[in-house]
Order: structure tokens, then C-alpha cells, then sequence
């Protein structure tokens, strides 16, 4: 039993304990305890090789390849569809939400619950991320906009509708700009048949006019049932920008499927400001300098496994992701919201959106850190990454990393707006971060590496990883729930850690001792 336990990934203590059981005079639980340690000692390189699968799974069915070879869908990492535990996510906090810029307060206030709340701020971030192309900051040595990359997953009907309402804030802009750009196309039209018609007046001896140039086509929101030509050719017409906004993640997914819709390397470029180069007989020659693009996107945890089907996914680190499961509980639609129609609270907030984007835009604005707020924000990430690296291994790493980033993309962002709280023009000048933005953002961004890290357990590894021992940390929640049980029967720090294989910081961490 213990030999198939362990191929099995059953916790040595788990089958310590059941096996206890069986004691006997003639086997006694001693003598059972270190035979099952010593088969799972020998056979260590083993555990785990062949996981549990449940009667109900069935891997050769069209649900299990439609994740790829893999077999594993978001419920867990070994070679068959596993069943995933309850998501517990955090929420922010209402005394983050008190920290925050005055606009992004009324954003969220008409939203009835926590969750609806929450979704809403991400999206809120994310869009107007892609509305300042002139709001910059300098991370690493190299000048970055705002721009971030969020990702609302959760099961059908729980919620993440809410995200739509993030679209509305900058909508009307979007349509301003669109409309502008058709007055543009229209005046070329008419000036192609001028010159049509001068044209063939020249044959007959006049002088050949110059042929008027083609506007662009430029607008805000990107569309993401899009294939990877046009998307190039659209960044090329709108200044290299935009805001790629889709409550399903599946048009995104659908698209990039396609042979000739696959854009998943620029929307990696994209969040890194990487140049791009496009060269087809057909689509024409295009060459992106310094793409910025923002990303809003709202889907189930099926949809996230389509979308970015391994851990080790370029995408996956890029994102924000706000993940929750929440139970179903049937509410009143014909409530009136306290602030009246939600559809008239957003379309006031989309105007005074239009109003920043026009003040923003008449001159480059800049955004660092004070040398105090650098230290907080570097110990906050160095901490963070190594609780990443201990609890979930080594490829968690990348998704830290980049979310630091990200981190300071939204001191950039509320920088801005608590600029325009002021009352202050921000055109042309350098701000610093207020200390209160910069605890926000820290908030924040600590609730969404939870979130990432809690989907970044689930996600499938691909054989070849180069982090063959990232399965081992899938058991975290169980591990956690161990220490805390071995230390109410009375075990110190040291004696779980040893017992469990674990470091002892890790242990006085989950047991909240450090």
C-alpha cells in the first residue's frame, strides 16, 4: 500500500496516520511507521509519478484534449484532470479603498458587493492605464508607460460582469476619437476625387497634382476577435496604442488559434514597450517602435487554460488576475442602485475621463518614487518574491518579478489622478508619489500576486519544464493546513519543518509567527 500511496502523491503523514491504525501485538505502530518511511525514502523519485485521478475523469474525452497533450485543465498539475480545491482569494481591503484617489473611490461606490467591487477597480485600472500615452516613469533604467494587463476569472455568473462598466469610462473617448478620424477619412475622399478629376485633366497637357495622403484610422479600443495583421496595422495607425477591453477571453483565445490571427508574441512586446516588425506579401511591411498596449479581460478558469495553457506561458506573468469562486446567491434586479442609474453615474465619470485625457495630453508627465518610497517598494518586492520562490518554486519567479513592475505602473497611474484631485495641471512636470498611493499600490498589488499565485498552482506544467520539481508545491493548501494542525498537537517550529520537509520560515510564516 505504501509503495502505491506514494506513486500516488498521498503525504507521508497522511498514510503515517491511516496506517497507525492496523497496529497490532505482533506489528506494532513503530514498526509500520518506519517501514512506510523507509518505501518512501527508496522510492522518493517516484512520488507523486502517478496521481490520483477520480472515477468521473475520463483524459480521452473531447474535455481533456482541449487542453493540449497535456491532459490538465486549471483543476491541477499532474498527467490527468485532477479536482481542484475551493479558490480562497483575498479581497481589497476598505481601507485601501479609503487610500485611493478620489475618482477611483466613485467608480466603485455604486457596486453592491466586495467582489463586484474589486473586478470593477481592476478593470478600472487596466483601461485608464491606456489613456495617458504621455503619463511616464523610469523602471529598470528604461522609460515605461502605465500600461498593465488584468485578467478577471471566475465562473460563469459570479460577478466579473461588473467589468463592463470599466469600458464605459473611457467609451465616450474612444467614440470622439473614432468620429474624428471618419471626418478625417471623409475629407481624403473627397480630396481623391479632386485630384481623380485633375488627373485626367492633366492628360491633356495640365500639370499633375499630388496625390492626397491616406489618414489613419485611429480609435481607442482595439477589438480582440482581431488577427495579428490587422492588430499591427491598427497599433501602427494610433500612435503605436490602445486598449484591448473583451468580458470573454475566449475571442481573444479563438483568434490567436488562427494561423493568421496568432498575435500572442506582440501582446508580450507590447507590455514590455519591445520593438515589433511585421513583414507580409500580402498585409504589407510594418515596424512598430515602441508598442503600448493595455489589456482588460474578464473570463471562467476554462477560458484562462485556453488562453494561457501552461504556467510557463510568456503571458501568464504579464497579467493581473483577480480570481474568486463565489457561491451563488440570488439578488434583487430591480433594485434601484443608491446613486440612481448606473448607466448615468458612469457615462458623468466617462466625461471627466475625457477632461484628464486632454489635460494629460498637452505635455509629457513624469512619475518617481522618493529615495524613503524606493527602499519600501524594493523591500516589499524582494520579501514578496522570496515567499513566491518558497511556497510555489522557482518558475513563480518571472510573474513576481514582472507584477513589480506593474506595481509601478499604478503608482504612475494614481499619481495622476491624485494630481487632478489637487486641482494641479500635471502637463510637463515631474510628481512624486504621494506615500499614500504608493501603500495603495502596494495593497493592491500584493492581492493580485495572491491571485496569480493561487491560478499559477493550478495551471499545468509542460513535461520539458525546466522546473521538474514545481508539482511538489501543488499541495500547498493541504501542507498549510498540516502545520497548523501539528502545531495545536504541540509541535515546535523546527519539529514541523522537519517533519514536513519544510524550511522553518516558511512554517513560522503560515502560522504567522514572523
Amino acid at each position: 500500500m505504501a509503495f502505491f500511496c506514494n506513486e500516488k502523491g498521498v503525504p507521508l503523514p497522511d498514510l503515517e496516520n491511516h496506517a497507525a491504525g492496523y497496529a497490532g501485538a505482533d506489528f506494532s505502530a513503530d514498526e509500520i511507521a518506519r517501514t512506510i518511511r523507509g518505501i518512501y525514502q527508496r522510492g522518493a523519485g517516484q512520488h507523486n509519478s502517478r496521481p490520483w485521478e477520480p472515477p468521473t475523469a475520463r483524459p480521452d474525452t473531447a474535455a481533456g484534449a482541449e487542453y493540449g497533450s497535456a491532459g490538465r485543465s486549471l483543476g491541477g498539475t499532474g498527467s490527468g484532470p485532477l479536482p481542484a480545491a475551493p479558490l480562497h482569494t483575498p479581497t481589497i481591503s476598505e481601507e485601501v479603498y479609503q487610500l485611493l484617489p478620489d475618482f477611483l473611490q466613485q467608480c466603485c461606490q455604486p457596486l453592491p458587493t466586495t467582489r463586484e467591487r474589486d473586478v470593477l477597480l481592476t478593470g478600472a485600472l487596466a483601461v485608464l492605464s491606456g489613456c495617458f500615452p504621455t503619463l511616464e516613469g523610469m523602471y529598470r533604467g528604461k522609460v515605461i508607460g502605465a500600461n498593465v494587463y488584468a485578467f478577471v476569472v471566475a465562473p460563469a455568473a459570479s460577478g466579473k460582469g461588473a467589468l463592463d462598466w470599466a469600458r464605459r469610462l473611457a467609451w465616450p473617448q474612444h467614440l470622439a476619437v473614432r468620429e474624428a478620424s471618419q471626418r478625417e477619412r471623409d475629407g481624403y475622399e473627397l480630396q481623391l476625387q479632386e485630384y481623380e478629376q485633375q488627373k485626367r485633366a492633366a492628360k491633356a497637357g495640365g500639370p499633375l497634382p499630388p496625390k492626397p495622403t491616406e489618414p489613419p484610422r485611429r480609435r481607442l479600443f482595439i477589438p480582440a476577435d482581431n488577427g495579428a495583421a490587422n492588430v499591427v496595422k491598427t497599433l501602427a495607425e494610433n500612435d503605436e496604442r490602445g486598449i484591448l477591453f473583451d468580458t470573454e477571453a475566449d475571442t481573444l483565445s479563438g483568434a490567436l488559434k488562427q494561423d493568421f490571427g496568432d498575435y500572442s508574441a506582440l501582446l508580450r512586446k507590447c507590455s514590455e514597450h519591445e520593438p515589433h516588425q511585421y513583414d507580409r506579401k500580402t498585409a504589407g511591411t510594418y515596424e512598430l517602435s515602441r508598442p503600448a498596449l493595455s489589456v482588460a479581460l474578464g473570463g471562467t478558469p476554462e477560458q484562462v487554460a485556453r488562453l494561457i495553457p501552461t504556467a510557463e506561458d510568456g503571458l501568464f506573468s504579464r497579467f493581473w488576475f483577480y480570481a474568486f469562486e463565489a457561491p451563488h446567491v440570488w439578488d434583487d434586479p430591480f433594485a434601484v442602485p443608491a446613486g440612481g442609474s448606473l448607466d448615468t453615474w458612469f457615462d458623468a465619470l466617462s466625461v471627466r475621463v475625457s477632461g484628464m485625457i486632454a489635460a494629460a495630453g498637452a505635455g509629457r508627465v513624469v512619475v518617481r518614487l522618493a529615495p524613503t518610497q524606493e527602499q519600501r517598494f524594493n523591500a516589499a518586492w524582494q520579501q514578496w518574491l522570496r515567499e513566491g520562490i518558497a511556497d510555489f518554486g522557482e518558475g513563480s519567479g518571472s510573474a513576481s518579478k514582472r507584477h513589480g513592475r506593474a506595481c509601478f505602473r499604478l503608482c504612475m497611474l494614481l499619481t495622476l489622478l491624485r494630481c487632478f484631485e489637487n486641482g494641479e495641471a500635471p502637463a510637463g512636470r515631474t510628481l512624486t508619489c504621494e506615500d499614500a498611493d504608493l501603500t495603495a499600490a502596494l495593497a493592491i498589488a500584493d492581492v493580485y500576486r495572491q491571485h496569480a499565485l493561487a491560478l499559477y498552482e493550478r495551471l499545468p506544467r509542460p513535461g520539458g519544464s525546466a522546473f521538474q520539481g514545481a508539482t511538489r508545491y501543488a499541495s500547498k493548501a493541504e501542507k498549510e493546513a498540516r502545520v497548523r494542525e501539528l502545531h495545536a498537537q504541540g509541535l515546535s517550529v523546527r519539529a514541523i519543518a522537519e517533519q514536513l520537509e519544510l524550511g522553518k520560515s516558511t512554517v513560522a510564516r503560515w502560522l504567522g509567527l514572523s
